[in-house]
């Protein structure tokens, strides 16, 4: 999940990105993170609070959530996919290494070099619907 995912959900408790957590409390899907994935999280949310109307407690409640239902992958030395966000490259990096080859993110464009390595790349609503009708 992309952190810009993950944002969306902090900000609103409507709409696909929120509803993507729902699914995820109840084991529909299941998130992988990395040490780097985490603390970009926290990065964002932390710096983003006053405008998610989020305390630092109430994130680190939602990280702490997160890693309760997150497979932790030790992903190798950094590789280069060459995508304008270095913190998208891990993304992908990330999905690889795991076998999830799946992402959802708001910015399909930035993605699109993903799927040459196999990485499908949904918006939260795709994916979210992905999820609802494979159930």
């Amino acid at each position: 999940m992309d952190t810009n995912v993950l944002v969306s959900a902090a900000r609103s408790r409507r709409g696909a990105s929120n509803a993507l957590l729902a699914e995820l409390r109840v084991g529909r899907w299941r998130i992988v993170l990395s040490n780097h994935l985490l603390l970009e999280y926290e990065e964002v949310l932390k710096r983003e609070s006053g405008a998610l109307s989020q305390t630092l407690a109430d994130i680190d409640g939602l990280l702490d959530s997160l890693c309760a239902a997150a497979e932790l992958v030790h992903v190798r030395s950094p590789w280069r996919l060459h995508l304008s966000d270095p913190d998208d490259e891990m993304l992908v990096q990330l999905a690889v290494e795991s076998g999830a080859n799946l992402i959802t993110t708001h910015n399909i464009r930035d993605l699109t070099p993903a799927a040459g390595v196999g990485v499908r790349v949904l918006r939260p609503l795709e994916f979210l619907n992905l999820i609802r009708t494979s159930s």
